[in-house]
């Protein structure tokens, strides 16, 4: 049980910014797929809820003690999923990205992504050694290896939150700005080789149809012209719920999980979707205020590690659906439909209120100590 003052720093706020996001989400896949599909969402957040509240039972740090056991836990679940002709975990839609236990499907990347900010939460905490060029092999290691199995599967959305994570995390910590900007540059050198040696022939043709639309309309371009569309005939206010003519026509694909945002652009117009990001943009707010109170460097870590991965997911889900970023398979946090996108959603930002509810003394001089180095 949680005891009175920590029960008093429950953030509420927060926490209400968190339902309305999640009500959003249901009504509009109800409005994109049907109410079963609606049903089951409900099912599934009734379910992360209990993840959530359990989670606030357990201190913050008795959880982060045993990150490199989750972290080795995600690391082989990936591994898993990879195994050829592996009956738990069969090709779906071209990709081995899924566990499959009865009528539920577990996706170990989504989990994956909260045990590598844990694991460099833990990493980081008081270490120096990162603020040199060779000690930052260890917290780029955490995070490559999980990108090149998630890769394998494959699947580039989910593979594209790893590195902001670290670098943020990094920068944070610590870490000399100019090394992460010196690698940043190599890596920004590197996307021409990596286009032509790492990147399967459909997500080439993806950076192909994001570049030139039009002349891919009809083919690897159909998604994003077909949102395209939908988000702009809904206008200022919208056609109304479930109203969509895209929607109801059944043109866009996947509209209850990676394109849920070109629904919410028809039938709520700018006007809905604008507020809509802005409980987004209050979520965020909320956990980097939680970050800057916490003087504990682990707990200021896990805060920002998670605010960096919803905001990665929210910037490249909505940028590829208004065709400002390549189309990945991304879903929007607490909106799209699916079990495990939605519980490892709840379970991060529960160790963000965690963090909030937990006053932790801690010894340092300074918040990190690295005020000068970064200087």
């Amino acid at each position: 049980m949680l005891d009175k003052s920590t029960r008093e720093r429950f953030d509420w706020f927060l926490f209400i910014t968190l339902c309305l996001i999640v009500a959003v989400g249901v009504m509009f896949i109800w409005s994109a797929k049907s109410f079963g599909f609606a049903k089951r969402q409900l099912i599934w957040t009734g379910i992360a809820m209990a993840v959530f509240f359990s989670l606030l039972k357990i201190n913050y740090l008795a959880i982060a003690q045993f990150a490199y056991v989750f972290y080795g836990i995600g690391v082989l679940g990936l591994l898993f999923v990879l195994i050829p002709h592996n009956p738990l975990a069969p090709t779906i839609n071209g990709a081995n990205r899924w566990i499959t236990l009865g009528v539920v499907n577990v996706q170990p990347s989504e989990f994956t992504k909260i045990a590598v900010v844990l694991a460099l939460a833990k990493y980081l905490m008081y270490r120096k050694n990162y603020r040199t060029l060779p000690g930052l092999i260890g917290p780029f290691a955490f995070a490559m290896l999980p990108i090149v199995l998630i890769l394998k599967e494959p699947d580039l959305g989910t593979s594209l939150v790893f590195l902001p994570i670290l670098f943020v995390l990094l920068f944070v910590a610590g870490a000399k700005l100019w090394h992460l900007l010196t690698i940043i540059g190599l890596g920004v050198a590197a996307c021409p080789i990596l286009y032509l040696f790492v990147m399967e022939p459909y997500q080439q043709d993806r950076i192909k149809a994001f570049l030139d639309p039009a002349k891919y309309s009809s083919s690897t371009a159909y998604q994003l012209n077909q949102s395209l569309i939908a988000i702009g005939s809904g206008g200022f206010f919208g056609k109304g719920w479930s109203r969509g003519t895209q929607n109801l026509l059944d043109r866009v694909p996947e509209p209850h999980t990676d394109f849920i945002f070109s629904v919410i652009g028809e039938e709520i117009g700018f006007a809905g979707s604008s507020f809509v990001l802005l409980l987004y943009f209050v979520l965020l707010l909320c956990g980097i205020g939680i970050a800057r109170r916490t003087r504990e460097p682990c707990g200021r870590l896990i805060a920002m590690g998670v605010v960096t991965m919803f905001a990665m997911q929210v910037l490249v889900n909505v940028g590829m659906t208004i065709g400002i970023a390549p189309i990945t398979g991304m879903t929007l946090p607490f909106i799209s439909y699916g079990g495990s996108s939605l519980v490892a959603s709840f379970l991060a930002l529960s160790l963000v209120m965690n963090v909030a509810m937990r006053r932790t003394p801690v010894l340092a001089a300074g918040d990190f100590e690295f005020n000068d180095e970064n200087s």
